[in-house]
């Protein structure tokens, strides 16, 4: 049986795991191919990227091999997580792989609970690959392929796979990755405006990946976002210009390199993701739901559905019980921990209102969502305080493991997604355009390192935040940014960066492997069907959720021809996330269910 596996990232590792696991159940002759021009670990993940930039996860709480919590049952081949590796076999490998001494030092010094680089997480990935070579039976046979596939096309007995040359399988597993998209009309705006003046604009994009040489020290750079990629911009034009910190106390000092550009950033909510709590769980530790439970899914499914506004405040009461439930040992000991959330359990609204707690001490989402800074001065405090409380832990600190809540209960959120509990109208206007960047805000955020650099670096005068409100424009041969919260104030740049990645957008996406499958029609977009006989296409490529199958034009699949990862975004959800050991992790369920599908097991 032959298989291709395109791209070659942590999705299609997890799949040929899958597949050498099975093969001795079936004894059947296996031949895989995977296919990325970037080789294993793809763009994101590549070995060679700038070692400033850093994971968004501890190192402990990253796997690509399948654990006994999932929760179906299949073969079982223990291997060990990224944190575990560099304990152990990374040692041995690093000192015969070449340019492998670069990376030596990080793990010599590597803690389970340390935040890795990403191309650290890269050379994981090729042990990975190695390591499944020495794992795989005889009639198992599979390498990789250096090149882009541009095409896959269905024939008599399966598929031919179309890159450099063309190749006939039985079955295809796509895992296409982010991919850059054509401009919008304000970008090629921008775009044809920088060329017109000299400047320099860069679309959205992965921040590892642009040549930023041409900014010139001193020089004004304007970055559009406040995220995750926001921080790895930072990085690059600071570390990665030679500048470095140092320890004052619980606070960093920036010392530049004197090559640094004046950053100046901002977003429409003006304030950077909140910092990730300093990791105290073990692997497998989560918090179970309280009240997101699967008794009330099943309850909502049987009442027709749920309200985007219940749904929410269903969540807020599982952040509250573990908010209070922390603070109140550690401020209140004197209350009884147990009455309360006996009495929280029951009447949440009433218990809140009830307890004898300081203004400062309740869980004012308001000013969680929208904090009020007035300056530059008032912000770097604001950023010292995040980092405070993210310092505080997952599990002690009553805020950031509060917020920790929302992470663990991914699956649960997945489930109101997947079993369709929002009406089309609430997944747009609710899920899409409201939730889903208030959880980013709240739980995806860097590591609290990240925001105490970034303290430092607003105290130093090297970056300047603006306020909510964010707006840009080509004015006098210069970017000008400004907030309309603070109109008065504006600043001008030679360089402007869209500080976000492409959007999951399969229409407009540069990749040709998915124009060509939605021109043949073997893929189609998730599309909902809103009041008033309106229609939103999402750009979502839609696939069949049990086990991955492509879906095409008629909502109907063709074999074995299998997509997932970050093109389903929008129908799937949080599709970015990292595989996490012994959670039952949602990647690990979905690289066996393609892989039972491919076997016919």
């Amino acid at each position: 049986m032959k298989i291709a596996l395109i791209g070659a990232g942590p999705r299609g590792l997890l799949v040929l795991e899958r597949l050498i696991a099975w093969q001795p159940t079936i004894d059947r002759d296996l031949t895989i191919t995977l296919y990325d021009p970037e080789g294993i670990g793809g763009r994101v993940w590549t070995s060679t990227q700038p070692r400033e930039l850093i994971m968004n996860t501890a190192a402990q709480h990253i796997t690509l091999f399948y654990d006994r919590t999932v929760a179906a049952p299949a073969p079982f081949a223990p291997g060990p997580s990224l944190a575990e590796w560099a304990a152990g076999p990374a040692r041995d490998y690093l000192a015969n792989l070449p340019g492998g001494a670069t990376f030596a030092s990080e793990v010599a010094a590597l803690t389970p609970n340390d935040y890795p680089t990403r191309g650290l997480y890269g050379v994981y990935q090729d042990w990975v690959y190695a390591e499944l070579g020495r794992r795989a039976a005889g009639n198992v046979h599979f390498h990789l392929v250096q090149q882009m596939v541009t095409a896959v096309t269905p024939d008599s007995t399966g598929f031919t796979v179309h890159a450099a040359n063309t190749t006939h399988v039985d079955a295809v597993v796509m895992a296409l990755g982010n991919s850059e998209n054509s401009l919008t009309r304000e970008q090629q705006e921008l775009t044809t405006y920088a060329a017109q003046h000299d400047l320099f604009y860069l679309p959205p994009n992965l921040p590892a990946e642009p040549d930023l040489a041409m900014i010139a020290p001193g020089a004004g750079v304007i970055l559009r976002g406040l995220g995750l990629s926001f921080f790895d911009f930072v990085s690059r034009l600071t570390e990665g210009r030679g500048g470095h910190f140092s320890a004052d106390g619980d606070r960093l000092v920036y010392h530049p390199s004197g090559r640094e550009p004046n950053i100046v950033a901002g977003s429409r909510r003006g304030f950077p993701y909140r910092a990730k709590a300093r990791n105290e769980k073990a692997p497998a530790e989560q918090i179970a739901p309280r009240f997101l439970t699967p008794a009330q899914l099943a309850d909502w499914q049987a009442a027709g559905g749920v309200s985007g506004a219940d749904f929410w405040a269903t969540l807020q009461r599982e952040v509250e019980f573990t908010y209070y439930s922390l603070l109140l040992p550690q401020a209140y000991p004197k209350l009884s921990l147990a009455k309360f959330q006996l009495a929280f359990m029951r009447y949440p609204d009433e218990t809140l209102k009830a307890l004898p707690l300081a203004p400062s001490d309740r869980l004012d989402w308001s000013a969680l969502l929208h904090p009020a800074v007035a300056d530059a001065a008032a912000m770097a405090a604001y950023l010292d305080g995040d980092a405070t409380d993210a310092a505080l832990g997952s599990k002690t600190g009553p805020l950031t493991a509060a917020l920790e809540v929302l992470r663990d209960l991914r699956d649960p959120i997945r489930q109101v997604v997947a079993m369709g509990l929002l009406s089309d109208d609430e997944y747009l206007d609710f899920f899409l355009r409201e939730f889903v960047g208030t959880n980013d805000y709240l739980s995806i955020g860097p590591p609290l390192l990240r925001i105490r650099q970034l303290a430092a670096l607003l105290r130093a005068g090297v970056v300047t935040l603006l306020a909510p409100g964010m707006r840009v424009t080509g004015t006098a041969g210069y970017f000008v940014a400004s907030a309309a919260s603070a109109p008065t104030v504006s600043y001008r740049a030679t360089t402007l960066i869209e500080a976000r990645v492409p959007a999951a957008n399969a229409p407009t996406a540069a990749n040709p492997l998915l124009q060509q499958l939605q021109h043949d029609g073997l893929a189609t977009t998730f599309e909902l069907q809103l009041a008033g006989e309106r229609r939103f296409a999402s750009g979502a490529i839609l696939v069949d959720r049990t086990d991955s199958r492509l879906l095409d034009r008629s909502r109907q699949s063709h074999g074995k021809l299998f997509f997932w990862g970050v093109p389903t975004e929008g129908f799937n959800w949080l599709t970015t996330a990292s595989p996490r050991p012994y959670v039952n992790d949602i990647s690990l369920r979905q690289a066996d269910a393609i892989a039972r599908a491919i076997l016919d097991i």
